[in-house]
């Protein structure tokens, strides 16, 4: 098997040129890899699920920045779906990488004291975490997650206006066990706070999912990244992938990257 580049073209593997023999060490690293990567393409998808969740949401915010007249119930009744749609999506998300934690490490407690430490960390430090973990838990028993909408208009300028009551919200459950949610909180700004946890989901807790269950995928990343850099040294418009009598392996480049991940804060 050789180390090889090729122009990507739409899918298609445009002059593949081999370069040198992979070395025993090598080809043994990819062996080892290539399960790893292939779970991960897999799994790791449904973080891409949850940014199309959010990209979505954005957009449709992003949409009403016009000075157009609305129909503010029927924006309302998006937005709500849309939120609904998203922590739904971040909570089965969760859920899933708990359940697999659970599986793998069922008898080892040190991992499983690893990830609660890791996961009670992020909550403790980041409080928009903590928050929307309580809040869908807080749409599922409760009711809606849009507070108050509003759009104001001025004669230079659209704003929306999306708030939550820390006060109502108690008045309704006082369930919050990862946030301490106090009346002193006041009015809490959805759109900006949604944003933050988003990003905490993509880069943060994604770093918890790899380093408890992919353990491995940096390693992968850093051994393809490195052929990757080897190629494109001899032409930067090639893409790695590997000859394998005649036949192309590809393999990735820029493996968080392609995962949608590129951000992620690994531990």
């Amino acid at each position: 098997m050789k180390l090889a580049g090729y122009i990507p073209n739409g899918g298609a593997v445009v002059n593949l040129q081999d370069f040198r023999d992979l070395t025993a060490e090598e080809l043994k690293q990819h062996a080892l890899y290539k399960p790893v990567v292939a779970e991960a393409r897999n799994r790791l998808t449904l973080f891409r699920v949850l940014d199309d969740n959010h990209r979505e949401w954005a957009d449709y915010l992003q949409s009403l920045l016009h000075p157009e007249p609305i129909d503010e119930e029927v924006v309302a009744l998006k937005l709500d779906r849309l939120l609904l749609n998203y922590l739904t999506c971040a909570h089965h998300l969760r859920a899933h990488f708990e359940s697999s934690f659970q599986q793998r490490f069922r008898t080892d407690g040190s991992e499983q004291k690893k990830y609660k430490m890791l996961l009670d960390s992020l909550c403790q430090t980041s409080w928009p975490f903590a928050f929307f973990l309580d809040f869908r838990n807080y749409l599922q028993h409760q009711g809606l997650g849009l507070g108050f909408f509003k759009r104001k208009l001025t004669p230079t300028s659209v704003s929306l206006e999306l708030t939550l009551n820390a006060a109502e919200l108690l008045n309704t459950t006082k369930d919050w066990p990862r946030s301490k949610l106090v009346p002193a909180k006041g009015i809490i700004e959805l759109t900006g706070l949604l944003r933050e946890f988003h990003a905490l989901m993509m880069q943060k807790y994604s770093g918890i999912v790899i380093s408890t269950l992919f353990a491995e995928l940096t390693p992968a990343s850093e051994f393809y990244k490195k052929l990757s850099t080897e190629v494109r040294t001899k032409d930067p418009a090639l893409a790695l992938a590997f000859g394998d009598n005649g036949k192309t392996v590809l393999t990735p480049n820029d493996l968080f990257a392609e995962l949608g991940l590129a951000g992620v804060v690994r531990k």
